[in-house]
């Protein structure tokens, strides 16, 4: 992007509180830091009203975190009503925005493209952290930027700050501004991809702001037609009470051993009710594995052992990419209600997607559109949804894959080392890959879907989540507690993971590979951060290292010459009480209290065992020392624990090769 380019992203951040609002905000790439205050000492409004009429005029578009779900919001009142904003009011917006949030309450409204002064580009909304599994605060992508500070309001909410603490939050302002930015250059990809489907017509509306997950099911309906989609506003769905395997498990679904038989017949007994908490699952050994059947896929691996090809015996793994977009496209599934229209514009996407390179927009684009559809599926809000159509590629998928698994069974001295959702490993004799190819190629014509074939030289297995494998030509697969991030965009889709102590993996990957000691390694690491740890602290608690409380995201590493850390939890009820019995009504539990002396037990409100409420200490890293490094240059390579991180690569070690 080039330095023009960049001037026209402005990144900002808005600080609301009782008696004090700060917009902080820097173009993109320039240094120089605006910030512009309203409090009792200074009142700044006529300044940030001339600013942001700058930035409109400009054709400058906002870029911040969460801003169209809070920042913005409070932006936009204020330009729609200059001569009553205060910092009093901005504060009484912010808490109408937040309570908003609250269970049962209604939403706060969003300001629609059309309605917005100023263009904004959401990083939230882009990376999907609006999703309640996705969801990832600023602070822990302080952390996994690596980046320099990692801060928290350093103020109490909800009370009259002083001059001083007015400073430290304009300080705090700043820095959400900084890591604002530094994640803005971690999703450039992301948003130049938006652009051009914007800039060429291939999707309309807020495309800035959507997600991966958008782009693919607004690319779809937009094929399909959205007038088949929707009817007005609202989207045509398919709603079930329940749904009745039996009715979806494919004709050419079958088994020639018993213990595979039997599963079969398990799938076809399984009625699945709409809204059921429970769902059903099984697990059974197959194979010489255990199998964990569920309504989204299967697993199945061995534990805890390592593989290695040689002269005589192989490793091999075979996957179909895009398992479900495959199994649905082969057989035609589609929601009822978008029926062939549906089918004819699915299969169309793959059609379309071999036209284009991989890595160019357009085939990212296409395999979203497949992979959107399937998920939103289930999804009760999105016009794809049917029950019946997740299932029916779900259980259809995983039973096609366990036919491949009794037949590669068949072969002799075949052991399978894992079978997942879409693929399945096995170590074999090689002379025998004839066998091998030959069920491949049965199994491929008889579901219509095509498998890819990759050799590896060694595997190193915990289980069917965690393994480290290398390929005959080098590359290296890694994943669950074995995987870090080799370049940026590994981080794509996944900064809602923890990115604690990454020399842990490091290590543990040339132990594996080469044999080399961890006690070796562990000492030629050299970037201070592959060593440092996050701890989020849970609501109701505090963190303490010694006898200082630490800010609620504390990154920290383990130290010879540090102090102990401790969580002390908040009882749910008052100290030196005794503790309420589960399942009481709020009404119930206060006309009995009113019944008794203060601080009496009673065994209609209270645990039979009269245990008390009292705070709960629970050490962190039991045994060692930390020493916290929120601002980074508090690391000091004298006093690492080596030893405590020997220990975590240790746990990791994956013994003689099963030969």
């Amino acid at each position: 992007m080039s330095a023009s380019e960049k001037l026209k992203y402005f990144i900002y951040d808005l600080e609301t509180l009782v008696n004090f609002f700060s917009f902080s905000g820097k173009f993109y790439g320039n240094d120089r830091m605006y910030t512009f205050e309203m409090s009792p000492r200074r009142d700044q409004r006529s300044e940030l009203l001339t600013f942001l009429s700058y930035l409109e005029n400009s054709k400058v578009q906002m870029v911040g975190f969460n801003n169209l779900g809070f920042d913005y919001p409070i932006i936009h009142h204020l330009l729609n009503n200059p001569y009553v904003f205060t910092y009093h009011s901005a504060y009484l917006l912010c808490q109408q925005i937040i309570n908003s949030q609250n269970y049962g309450a209604a939403p706060f409204p969003q300001i629609t493209i059309r309605d917005r002064k100023i263009p904004q580009i959401d990083l939230v909304k882009i990376n999907h952290f609006d999703n309640k599994n996705k969801r990832t605060p600023l602070k822990s992508l302080q952390f996994s930027m690596r980046l320099p500070s990692v801060e928290d309001m350093p103020v109490k909410i909800g009370v009259d700050l002083t001059v001083d603490q007015m400073d430290k939050v304009l300080s705090y302002n700043h820095n959400d501004v900084i890591a604002t930015e530094a994640f803005l250059s971690r999703c450039e990809h992301l948003i130049d991809m938006r652009k051009e489907l914007l800039d060429n017509g291939i999707l309309t509306g807020d495309v800035l702001n959507f997600s991966d997950v958008k782009i693919g099911s607004e690319y779809l309906i937009k094929r399909i037609g959205r007038a088949k989609c929707f009817s007005g506003n609202k989207p045509v769905q398919t709603h079930r009470q329940s749904v009745d395997f039996k009715d979806i498990i494919l004709p050419k679904i079958w088994y020639r051993t018993e213990p595979f038989k039997e599963v079969l017949e398990w799938f076809n007994k399984q009625v699945v009710y709409h809204k059921a908490e429970e769902k059903p699952a099984l697990e059974v050994n197959l194979a010489g594995i255990d199998f964990k059947f569920g309504l989204g896929g299967v697993h199945g691996s061995v534990e805890d052992k390592k593989y290695e090809s040689n002269s005589k015996f192989v490793i091999k793994d075979v996957d179909v990419t895009g398992m479900y977009v495959a199994v649905a496209i082969a057989n035609g599934f589609a929601p009822e209600h978008l029926g062939k229209d549906f089918s004819v514009a699915y299969k169309q996407l793959q059609l379309d997607r071999a036209q284009y390179k991989k890595g160019t927009t357009m085939n990212g684009t296409l395999k979203l559109a497949g992979n959107g559809a399937y998920g939103k599926s289930n999804d009760m809000y999105s016009c794809f949804f049917d029950p019946k159509y997740t299932y029916t590629v779900t259980a259809n998928g995983q039973l096609q894959l366990l036919q491949l698994v009794e037949v590669f069974s068949m072969i002799p001295q075949l052991e399978i080392i894992q079978a997942n959702t879409d693929g399945i490993t096995v170590y074999m004799p090689r002379e025998l890959d004839n066998l091998f190819q030959l069920w491949k190629s049965d199994w491929e014509n008889q579901t219509g879907l095509k498998l890819e074939e990759v050799e590896y030289s060694k595997m190193w297995i915990s289980d069917v989540n965690n393994y480290v494998a290398t390929t005959v030509d080098g590359k290296i697969k890694s994943k669950g507690k074995y995987f870090f991030p080799r370049e940026q965009r590994d981080y794509d889709g996944i900064w809602n993971k923890d990115f604690s102590s990454m020399c842990v993996q490091k290590v543990i990957e040339q132990t594996l590979i080469n044999g080399w000691p961890p006690e070796v390694l562990i000492k030629i690491v050299t970037d201070p951060f592959d060593f440092m740890i996050r701890y989020k602290t849970p609501g109701g608690a505090k963190v303490f290292i010694g006898d200082r409380e630490m800010l609620k995201t504390v990154r920290y590493y383990v130290s010879t010459k540090g102090e102990p850390m401790k969580k002390v939890a908040t009882p749910k009820g008052e100290i030196g009480t005794y503790k309420r019995k589960n399942q009481l009504t709020d009404k119930f539990y206060n006309e009995v209290l009113t019944q008794i002396p203060k601080g009496s037990w009673d065994e209609r409100i209270h645990t039979k065992n009269k245990t008390k409420y009292d705070q709960v200490v629970t050490s962190i890293e039991s045994g060692r020392l930390v020493r916290e490094c929120n601002i980074a240059s508090k690391f000091d390579w004298k006093d690492v624990d080596f030893d405590y991180y020997v220990q975590e690569v240790k746990k990791l070690y994956i013994g003689e090769t099963n030969v």
